[in-house]
């Protein structure tokens, strides 16, 4: 896949998961996207390796959703069975 699709894919992909974090714990975008750059997902996600932007929207809130309340475990555990 070309770069700048990478880059643009992944940069949707942040935009989501910022709504959805902003939905979620009822705090401001940049708050959000504060939250969002400390965490694992946001890592996996900037790693092209993972594929990890490919993923749809739901699934990513989802993989957010289990890091933020339940663990990197758990958030590994998901993502390595579905």
């Amino acid at each position: 896949m070309e770069e700048s699709k990478i880059e643009t894919a992944k940069g949707y992909c942040v935009i989501n998961i910022t709504k959805h974090l902003m939905s979620k714990l009822n705090i401001n975008q940049e708050e959000a996207y504060s939250r969002l750059l400390k965490t694992e997902v946001y890592k996996m996600l900037m790693d092209i390796e993972t594929g990890l932007f490919l993923e749809s929207k739901e699934y990513l809130n989802r993989c957010c959703d289990i890091e933020l309340d339940e663990g990197i475990e758990k958030l590994y555990s998901f993502i390595n069975n579905n």
